[in-house]
């Protein structure tokens, strides 16, 4: 791979990168649209309760009307003009609750809709995530061939023979009596999950449990193998990955 198509590479990663944040805030949109969508549904049956009270107030208040208007006929007239009223205003009641409905069968159509658009954006990262993951993998490889090579006085067989050269074995301590305690790796990894802004314990824990339970595995870690983990946005990936090789 020349270097031209290895930067080509490396812009497709971050369009593709850009593309997965942008698509993440349209998702954090329309949840919100979601639950904007539940709150004036919720609205929505208050105000049908309302109505159901105000009929049932209506209806005994005709009931009243009609006993009296059996007595005289003077309040019976006014009772007509008062039930003529009610009937007006039950009516107009109705056309609200009917406009009510058919504004709810339009949100969550609307809800239906956005969840379908949700589920294929879903798929097609899916479809390319392992695509992602392997791409950074590759380019480092690449990278470290070519400092190899730049490097003076040195070919890449002799580099390879220096990795393997016997290292000096350290010589063990006296014993003075002095006593160390052990660090549960878990533990520091924990630490130091914690310590990243917008992670909680029970992140932290997922993380940890995924196979990443000490620093050093942590330090190796890309955002691209946390973000398959469940609670873990691309966001937060990276401020992991960020924070734990500072």
């Amino acid at each position: 791979m020349t270097d031209e198509e290895l930067r080509l590479a490396k812009e497709r990663l971050m369009k593709l990168w850009d593309a997965y944040e942008s698509q993440e805030k349209e998702m954090v949109a329309a949840m919100a649209r979601i639950r904007d969508l539940e709150e004036k549904e919720n609205d929505k049956e208050r105000v049908i309760s309302t109505l159901r009270e105000l009929v049932d107030a209506k209806d005994s208040e005709l009931r009243k009307l009609e006993v009296k208007g059996s007595s005289l006929d003077k309040e019976t007239i006014d009772c007509r003009t008062r039930l003529q009223e009610t009937t007006d205003l039950l009516n107009l009641e109705k056309n609200r609750y009917k406009k009510l409905y058919l504004l709810s069968r339009e949100l969550e159509i609307d809800a239906d809709r956005l969840s379908k658009e949700l589920e294929v954006r879903d798929r097609w990262f899916r479809d390319n995530l392992s695509f992602l993951e392997e791409l950074p993998q590759r380019l480092g490889r690449r990278l470290d061939m070519i400092s190899d090579r730049d490097q003076p006085g040195h070919t890449l067989r002799e580099l390879g023979d220096s990795s393997h050269k016997p290292r000096p074995a350290l010589a063990p301590s006296p014993d003075d009596g002095t006593t160390f305690e052990k660090i549960d790796p878990r533990d520091e990894a924990m630490k130091k999950l914690l310590e990243v802004p917008g992670m909680d314990e029970g992140k932290a824990r997922t993380v940890t449990n995924a196979g990443f339970g000490d620093m050093e595995k942590l330090k190796k870690v890309s955002p691209f193998e946390l973000v398959k983990l469940e609670g873990i946005t691309p966001t937060l990936a990276r401020k992991i990955a960020d924070h734990v090789k500072t």
